[in-house]
């Protein structure tokens, strides 16, 4: 118990399952899944640029990436999918990490079950992840990755009660095909929703103006949710749009939404082994000018 006392004091934990109850109230957070299959996955599906910030609440936990201010990705895991959830009640906690440290980390037991132990114990802390391996070798590997001071992420929002407002639910897999035929090498792409014929179209523009479109009626089985009360049409650079693509080739669900700004919102489900859901969410700011 000496050592473990020792190391928790720097910030680190050899023997987390010694922990007591006075300990744990010493500790910021603390939180563990049975699985780490579908965190892993969705972290590496927003992983597109090397820093990412978490934010902790009573309600879950959220790392959020952006591409300047263009896009901003964020995972969310709910507190319901953790067999273990700690953090002191009305309080947030945030912090930046390097997430290409955490993946790697996460990636030592790719393939193979293997759960997880979050523990954070307060700001200049290290994040301390306690992996264990689920198999005949009693295998745990302890990382130690670094934080720092978070700076607030931008905050994008979608006016849900304006007259522009619409959202449709598509299956992700069938929206994964569509994006897998169309024109990937083309600079932008045009989303149009309408309350009448199309319905819902895809265009994708080439450098040269060149143009390919898809078209979904709301009746396909593919929407499983329709709601547009006005036609709006945007573009987008294709590069942003492209930074979604592996999260989609996760997901169940996708609630592609709009309103009058033209942004983007891209709202996935992931669907664990467990049954637990885990949620990515996309902004994407539209192009301003373009004939």
């Amino acid at each position: 118990m000496h050592n473990s006392k020792i190391l928790y004091h720097k910030g680190l934990l050899r023997n987390w399952k010694m922990l007591t109850q006075s300990q744990y109230s010493q500790i910021k957070f603390v939180a563990k899944l049975e699985n780490i299959k579908g965190f892993f996955g969705s972290l590496k599906a927003i992983n597109f640029d090397e820093t990412g910030t978490f934010q902790i609440s009573d309600s879950g936990v959220r790392v959020i990436v952006e591409n300047s201010k263009f896009v901003q990705a964020s995972v969310y895991v709910t507190k319901e999918c953790f067999s273990e959830y700690h953090v002191p009640p009305d309080e947030t906690i945030q912090f930046y990490v390097n997430l290409n440290v955490v993946t790697e980390c996460l990636g030592i037991f790719s393939g193979v079950e293997c759960s997880m132990k979050m523990i954070y114990k307060g700001a200049g802390c290290p994040l301390v992840l306690v992996l264990e391996h689920h198999g005949e070798d009693d295998v745990v590997t302890e990382c130690s990755i670094k934080t720092k001071n978070h700076e607030e992420p931008l905050d994008y929002s979608l006016d849900e009660d304006g007259p522009s407002y619409n959202a449709i639910i598509i299956r992700g897999p069938d929206l994964a095909n569509i994006f897998n035929e169309i024109d990937r090498t083309a600079e932008e792409l045009e989303f149009l929703l309408s309350p009448k014929e199309p319905f819902f179209r895809i265009t994708t523009i080439g450098v040269i103006q060149s143009e390919t479109q898809v078209e979904v009626a709301k009746t396909s089985d593919m929407i499983t949710t329709f709601r547009c009360k006005e036609t709006t049409s945007m573009r987008y650079k294709m590069s942003h749009i492209k930074l979604a693509f592996k999260a989609l080739l996760l997901s169940s669900k996708v609630a592609i939404r709009t309103d009058s700004s033209g942004l983007l919102g891209l709202q996935l489900i992931i669907q664990s082994d467990d049954e637990a859901q885990i949620y990515i969410e996309f902004f994407i700011t539209p192009l301003v000018n373009y004939d």
